[in-house]
């Protein structure tokens, strides 16, 4: 998928948890939010 192709290869720093949401963090700043939204898995990149 295209969206990922800037994340794709870069080392995954750090991973933060919260209620309804995980974050991951990756080389040169760039955050995977995930998180479930009425059953599928629903995803935001910055930057995109």
């Amino acid at each position: 998928m295209a969206k990922f192709d800037g994340i794709k290869g870069q080392e995954l720093l750090d991973v933060e948890e919260s209620e309804n949401e995980l974050t991951l963090i990756f080389k040169d700043n760039r955050y995977l939010f995930v998180k479930i939204e009425n059953g599928k898995l629903v995803s935001d990149s910055v930057p995109e």
